[in-house]
């Protein structure tokens, strides 16, 4: 099953996660990480979402809380599907919740402005409110972590970390961050602290600083860049940011992080090596980039954005060369010509206009038989025709440069395609599952010389067909799930 979701913990034994939905009715879902295969789903406790979730330190009992007006906080024998106590949280939002690791049936949550320790027997679920007293001033409380001695450390929104006993604050560590820290991780040698001043903070088992390291400041780093989540095991350490990218530190080489993924950020553009999956260079744009293209002799690349501009720019130093903008809608296509003469750019005015590259970008021809927005566009392999689909469900035909549309499929009988990532057409009809929407199947591609093709589906599954692919309803192997 595919779902946005809000939380996740990992089960101890690392096999096992378990993931919180956001909906109405939502639901979590235990789901090993091997198979990608449901375990266990448990459902019917909360409303509009799932906040946070945490396995307990043997992994029979998982707790979760809900984003309803309580923020109920629900203790599950996630193997039975049953819930094990369940209580209001708070009246304010809650931000983590931990196990205690150290004393059994202890619990920790936190939020705005409050944090509480709870006692899980039998099934009633009771709550005893911290004191922040006057060591420390009443923070929100961002993050959590549990140590021996019913030692809890959290991490404050005002960059402070709270250290307490039992449920009392003891003592404050003033200025652990410049701002708000999102994340704290227990680990053997230690902590690590992350906060949105894009540092990470490395703490002794008796929380004396050991280092700090600024990734803003490293060679993959960049202004405004904040920690969300951390993780430190030996002599790495996993990171995560605001803009989805994830991070892999090597403790002794800290100045070298290496990015592992990125993820959705609208307005970077990045270039990396199919060698070593290195980031080579970023570009910042002012506008929301919505598709791209690099030039068959790697020179440019086009960058489509949703102002209805492109812009292109030199691979080998980020330069601008051009920027066009004859369109308002969303550019939602680019595809250079083979022989990389022009540039095919497709937008949500559903046109496709062509651009000659030797001539500037000097517009050649336009495509507008379609009359919806285009979704995908491939050239032959001589660059004389390209075809498209559109969010009609329409396929069209178009010479080349001029935009003339091909009405005669006698024309097109020895048109060989030099890509194929257009959903729609005879040759793909397989992909399509019985009583599918047409927009179910959001992206395809096509290996012509091992005559393989996949696709990829609103329902999470990447599935891999033989090309070509003509029986509607065939299935094909499924490669990939996310639960």
């Amino acid at each position: 099953l595919f779902f946005s979701f809000h939380s996740l913990a990992l089960h101890p034994e690392r096999v096992l996660v378990a993931t919180g939905q956001v909906g109405k009715e939502p639901y979590i879902c235990v789901w090993d990480s091997y198979t990608v295969q449901t375990v266990s789903i448990l459902r019917d406790m909360h409303t509009h979402g799932i906040a946070c979730l945490a396995f307990d330190l043997d992994g029979q009992c998982l707790v979760s809380v809900g984003l309803d007006s309580k923020n109920t906080i629900c203790v599950w024998d996630w193997r039975q599907g049953k819930v094990l106590a369940a209580a209001p949280g708070h009246t304010d939002r809650i931000f983590d919740i931990s196990w205690d690791l150290y004393q059994q049936s202890k619990l920790v949550s936190c939020g705005v402005k409050h944090i509480k320790f709870w006692s899980l027997c039998g099934n009633a679920l009771t709550p005893k409110r911290g004191v922040f007293g006057k060591t420390g001033e009443l923070q929100t409380i961002l993050c959590l972590a549990c140590a021996r001695d019913e030692i809890t450390y959290s991490g404050a929104l005002n960059g402070d970390i709270y250290v307490w006993k039992g449920i009392n604050l003891i003592r404050t560590v003033q200025g652990a961050h410049g701002s708000g820290i999102f994340s704290m991780n227990a680990c053997e040698e230690g902590f690590a602290t992350g906060g949105r001043d894009g540092c990470i903070r490395l703490w002794d088992l008796n929380f004396k600083p050991i280092t700090v390291i600024d990734l803003r400041e490293t060679d993959q780093g960049y202004k405004g860049l904040s920690v969300r989540s951390v993780c430190w095991r030996g002599d790495h350490i996993l990171v995560g940011t605001q803009d989805s990218e994830i991070f892999e530190v090597v403790v002794h080489d800290r100045t070298k992080p290496f990015l592992i993924m990125q993820g959705h950020c609208e307005e970077d553009d990045l270039i990396w090596s199919l060698v070593d999956h290195a980031l080579i260079a970023r570009c910042n744009m002012e506008e929301p980039i919505r598709c791209a293209a690099v030039s068959t002799d790697g020179i440019h690349l086009a960058l489509g954005m949703k102002d209805g501009s492109f812009t292109v720019l030199r691979v080998r130093d980020m330069t601008e060369v051009v920027h066009i903008k004859d369109r308002k809608e969303a550019i939602h296509e680019l595809k250079y010509s083979p022989d990389g003469a022009h540039l095919a750019v497709g937008s949500n005015e559903s046109s496709v206009d062509v651009y000659g590259v030797v001539q500037r970008y000097k517009k050649v021809g336009e495509c507008v038989a379609s009359s919806s927005f285009i979704t995908h566009m491939d050239w032959s392999t001589d660059s004389k025709y390209l075809q498209t689909n559109d969010g009609n469900g329409r396929r069209l035909f178009y010479r080349m440069p001029s935009g003339k549309e091909v009405t005669n499929r006698e024309e097109l009988k020895l048109v060989q395609w030099s890509s194929w990532t257009c959903v729609l057409g005879t040759e793909i009809n397989g992909i399509w599952p019985k009583y599918s929407d047409i927009s179910d199947v959001n992206s395809v591609d096509a290996n012509f010389n091992s005559q393989v093709l996949v696709t990829a589906d609103d329902y999470g599954l990447v599935k891999l067909f033989r090309y070509p692919c003509i029986r509607k309803g065939e299935s094909g192997f499924v490669c990939f799930l996310v639960p």
